[in-house]
């Protein structure tokens, strides 16, 4: 089996040539089906042992409801199953299944989850075929839906045989959209609402989107299951007889016509494999892949849509999906059927254009007649529904030829029509735009007289000479007017949305070429281009709204940018000097970048946090007050988010700038601060100094008043001793009145700085609060780490992790380590010790203590502050953060 890469969604369609049928085994034959049988007993294939095999046959509608197809992305093989003669309770392994009763077993119900997750372990690592279905269709489609067998893949889906578990013996085809790819669910409201109305429409059972195993959103549709396969089978058995070749085109004609005409459809990926056989005799197709159908009320060029490159007409290179592409697949498949083999077409697309389709290997005059008509080069010509129907009616349609123009000579390549042209150009656009500076004159001259289109904008194509770098532009303007299907490119780079996201997160130097895009509104002609966004089809404008997103705001972002620039930039002496060319580019990027994603606005808002608080990534830049003004006008989340993102951008860009001047600025200030200290030092040391004299001038001054004392003699007796009048002091006296003397100046010195006690309150009163949001914290904060949910404070607690891991907070740990009993780690003791800062302060406070007292509780304050900030620091602040962020990430939810 060829299974194309799910993740090229480009992938041409592949034909799933026949195989031999699976030998399937009994539960017994090997481990993987035993593991199987235990984790995923829904998932077991039905054992055929003894299984009779059935007649392939066409399930008839069961009501209005009734519903079954097969894949309408690509090319299956349908090989006649045989149904199992087995009742589904006969089916169902007696092991692990409910019970006949309803019942499901005890042990189902009590490891259920258990064995659930296991079974999407084991999935990815059992090879089997139950393990790639359980891989492959989402948990809740196998639900819904038993898994019979695989009937084919291609580049966008996979295709399953499936029973509704609700409906059992009724067969379905359900496909499984590959990661990325989307349903028509317009048109499958539509079918499904006709039921069985039509042969030609497959009825619809079911549609959605499921989460797979790993977290991916899958489209799927459940649709009428077709047995007798595609039409595929039958060409596959040509060349056929002229009656059945006949009858082939007939039923492919009139499902064409009834696509076109009744459900306003154009298929564009007609092919034998999408055409599925409602019945053989008379042949009766209905025509499925509903990815590939387009309005036909719509603009009449189309593109994105997965084609087959075998039976695609020539315009569908270029991107136009028109009514008249898909009888250029009826003219394939006509001469497939007389000759066994497609028409030969040219090398590459030029030569396909341009070359007549060499059908000389049909020998009857009729058929290639049919075939030549159908097989026209110009869509305007090529025959339809109704040349076809005067065909078989045994009439001889004249085949029309379409008025050809004059060429146009383009790098030796010559264009008979403008899409050809504009493709040429866009596919070689650096030699286009030296071929259009000097070719322009010419190519007015031509789409005025020649093409006679006068709705292309000529001032795409005036002055290039001049102006050579508008050239691309012109390039680009030609492709949105005249191949909109193809992606709109510039420079060589694909400008879409995904293109875009791309140039703007990458390289650099591909930033210019965004810039100049956005610049020239070349954004603006590539949103004409048809656009593979669900949500911009729905609106029916055909235009992509993410890319006239950009061509509208980002200019207008870029705008306040220049004005805030030219408002800062040589504005005083920290003005920030003008960015350079290269930056400016950047900057256009990033606002690409916000458009298209604006959950990037977030991270840009991160990082410029970061920038102001982060240990790790803190930078001088908030020292430059008009890079701060920008910061926090970015973090405001006001009314105006265009003001809100210009300002991220100005911040962003002038990022580097203000490195340096917040530096230059951070050093003028911290010189001033040394010259301050310096002129408060040499203050405090004259001060000092002057003190130092006086004490010194006071001591001699005594010193010399009492030698002067002790040679004189004291004439009067002591005051307190009247038993001994007119004696000398002596030197015992003398000792014990200066130590009273002393006492009281101490006593007075005491009471002094009673008085200045309570202003510990300045530091034990915060140092208490601290220690009680840090007991609040060592609280709340989870054994197994605190998640946060709010992006604020995840940021926040984010910088705390990066700042508790430094050699203060490890020494201060290894400190609290040493008290008895863990209680350094514990809630309660910076509780307690906030408890007795406060109860210290209010003490030294209190006049009513005596000064001792005051003086004691000041001193405890000090030793306890200075403990509390031990504390605070063992964890490294992380508990004090916590008290604050945990409540604060309950309030922002």
């Amino acid at each position: 089996m060829v299974t194309p890469d799910p993740g090229d969604e480009n992938a041409p369609t592949q034909r799933i040539d026949p195989v031999a049928p699976t030998t399937r085994v009994g539960p017994g034959a090997g481990i993987t089906r035993r593991v199987t049988r235990v984790l995923r007993p829904g998932a077991q294939r039905p054992s055929t042992d003894d299984a009779e095999p059935a007649p392939t046959r066409i399930v008839p509608p069961e009501g209005s409801d009734r519903t079954d197809v097969l894949d309408p992305g690509a090319t299956r093989v349908q090989e006649p199953l045989s149904p199992t003669a087995r009742t589904p309770a006969d089916r169902r392994p007696a092991s692990a299944g409910p019970s006949p009763d309803g019942r499901v077993p005890w042990w189902r119900v009590l490891f259920g989850p258990l064995l659930d997750w296991m079974t999407r372990l084991v999935s990815r690592m059992v090879i089997g075929p139950a393990g790639d279905l359980d891989y492959a269709v989402p948990a809740e489609l196998r639900r819904r839906y038993q898994i019979l067998d695989r009937i084919g893949a291609g580049g966008e889906a996979v295709v399953y045989l499936v029973e509704p578990t609700d409906s059992p013996g009724r067969r379905l085809a359900l496909k499984v959209y590959r990661p990325g790819h989307d349903i028509n669910r317009e048109l499958l409201d539509r079918l499904r609402a006709r039921g069985t109305a039509s042969p030609h429409t497959p009825a619809i059972q079911g549609y959605g989107t499921a989460a797979s195993s790993w977290g991916e959103d899958l489209a799927w549709e459940a649709q009428e299951y077709f047995s007798e396969g595609t039409l595929r089978e039958i060409i596959d058995r040509a060349p056929l007889d002229d009656e059945g070749a006949r009858a082939v085109v007939r039923a492919v004609a009139d499902c064409l016509h009834h696509w076109q005409h009744e459900l306003q459809h154009n298929h564009t990926d007609v092919k034998p494999e999408n055409l599925l056989l409602r019945s053989s005799e008379p042949p009766v197709v209905a025509l499925t892949d509903f990815g590939g159908a387009v309005r036909a009320t719509m603009s009449r060029v189309y593109g994105g849509q997965a084609v087959t490159e075998a039976y695609a007409a020539p315009e569908v290179i270029e991107g136009r999906r028109e009514a008249p592409a898909a009888w250029w697949s009826l003219g394939v498949m006509a001469h497939e059927l007389v000759t066994g083999r497609r028409p030969e077409r040219g090398g590459n697309w030029l030569t396909a254009r341009n070359t007549e389709v060499d059908i000389s290997a049909i020998t009857d005059e009729r058929w290639r007649l049919l075939v030549r008509g159908l097989l026209t080069l110009s869509p305007a010509a090529r025959w339809g529904h109704e040349e076809v129907e005067a065909w078989l009616a045994g009439e001889r349609p004249t085949i029309r030829t379409a008025r050809r123009l004059r060429p146009i000579d383009f790098a030796g390549a010559l264009h008979e029509d403008p899409p050809s042209l504009a493709f040429d150009l866009l596919d070689r656009s650096d030699t286009g735009a030296m071929w259009l500076r000097s070719h322009w004159p010419e190519l007015r001259t031509w789409l005025d007289r020649e093409v006679n289109d006068y709705t292309f904008d000529r001032s795409y194509l005036t002055g290039l000479d001049q102006r050579p770098d508008l050239a691309h532009v012109a390039i680009s303007a030609l492709a949105a007017r005249y191949v909109p299907g193809m992606p709109p490119r510039f420079r060589g780079h694909e400008i879409g949305s995904d293109g875009l996201l791309s140039l703007a997160t990458g390289e650099s130097s591909r930033h210019a070429v965004i810039r100049e895009a956005v610049e020239t509104g070349v954004v603006g002609l590539g949103s004409q281009h048809w656009c593979p966004h669900p949500s911009c089809r729905s609106g029916s404008s055909g235009r992509c709204v993410l890319l006239e997103r950009v061509q509208h705001e980002v200019p207008l972002l870029m705008e306040r940018v220049e004005e805030t620039l030219e408002r800062l930039v040589g504005a005083g002496p920290d003005a920030p000097r003008r960015p350079a060319a290269h930056e400016i580019n950047t900057t256009w990027a990033r606002a690409v970048e916000l458009v298209l994603v604006p959950e990037t606005a977030s991270r840009h808002r991160s990082h410029l946090r970061r920038r102001s608080w982060h240990p790790g990534q803190r930078s001088p830049a908030p020292n430059a007050p008009w890079w701060l003004e920008q910061r926090r006008a970015a973090l405001r989340d006001g009314d105006d988010p265009l003001s809100s993102r210009a300002a991220t951008l100005t911040a962003l860009l002038l990022l580097p700038e203000a490195d340096r001047i917040g530096a230059d600025i951070a050093e003028r200030e911290r010189a001033d601060g040394r010259a301050r200290r310096q002129d408060r030092w040499a203050s405090l040391a004259g001060s000092a100094r002057e003190r130092w004299d006086k004490a010194r001038e006071k001591a001699a001054s005594s010193g010399q008043r009492r030698a002067e004392a002790a040679t004189r003699p004291d004439l009067n007796a002591l005051p307190d001793d009247p038993t001994r009048p007119g004696q000398a002091v002596t030197d015992k006296d003398r000792r014990r009145q200066e130590k009273a003397a002393r006492r009281v100046e101490r006593t007075m010195g005491q009471i002094q700085r009673a008085m200045r006690a309570g202003r510990c309150r300045r530091f034990a009163y915060p140092a208490a609060l601290l220690g009680l949001i840090d007991g609040l914290g060592r609280a709340l904060r989870p054994e197994e780490g605190f998640f946060p949910e709010n992006p604020m404070v995840t940021d926040a607690y984010t910088g705390l992790l990066d700042f508790s891991a430094n050699p203060v907070s490890e020494g201060a740990a290894a400190l609290t380590d040493l008290l008895p009993g863990g209680i350094g780690a514990s809630w309660w003791l910076p509780v307690l010790l906030a408890l007795a800062l406060l109860y210290l302060g209010r003490t030294a406070a209190r006049d009513r203590f005596k000064a001792r007292r005051r003086l004691a509780a000041f001193r405890l304050s000090v030793a306890g502050s200075i403990l509390m900030l031990v504390v605070l620091l063992s964890t490294g602040l992380l508990a004090l953060g916590s008290g604050i962020l945990i409540p604060l990430d309950g309030l922002l939810g």
